[in-house]
């Protein structure tokens, strides 16, 4: 099963197989960008359009498929600071169901330190149903005015 919700000429958005967020607590996908960059302010003026123009479409997507009650973003990166290279810039989506299973309502995202047990399947990942649903309903709002005026600034051809 193809883990890819959505992917243009700069950047895909992922369901990681090993999660960050149950399902359960409201899913999780990341945005990466596919030639990395250390930070946001990397990015150029047209990437940067994108890089909002995906956020914007696939935190709408998950509210719509999903049922969340709130939409986390997290741009985060300390857990890369010290591998070969630095942190690379990325965007974690983090739903939040009104029914928290792993997680506290209202509270912030509880991550354990990095290579905890908890990572290692204990928390479920988004099934292929979901993903597939997610990426039809992404496909279906970047197709909507707003985004497409979003593409045609960005470069990108509609």
């Amino acid at each position: 099963m193809s883990r890819v919700v959505y992917e243009d000429r700069w950047f895909q958005v992922l369901a990681p197989e090993r999660p960050l967020n149950d399902r359960d607590d409201g899913g999780h996908l990341i945005l990466i960008k596919t030639e990395p960059v250390t930070d946001r302010s990397d990015l150029s003026a047209e990437e940067a359009i994108d890089f909002m123009r995906i956020s914007m479409a696939v935190g709408r997507a998950m509210y719509d498929v999903l049922g969340i009650e709130r939409m986390n973003y997290e741009d985060l990166g300390n857990w890369g600071i010290d591998e070969p290279g630095g942190a690379k810039m990325h965007l974690h989506f983090m739903g939040r169901a009104k029914t928290q299973v792993h997680q506290v309502r209202g509270q912030h995202i509880a991550l354990f330190p990095k290579g905890h047990p908890i990572y290692d399947g204990h928390l479920n990942p988004l099934d292929a149903a979901q993903v597939e649903a997610l990426r039809a309903r992404v496909t279906e709002i970047l197709s909507e005015p707003k985004y497409a005026t979003m593409a045609a600034h960005a470069g990108l051809a509609s």
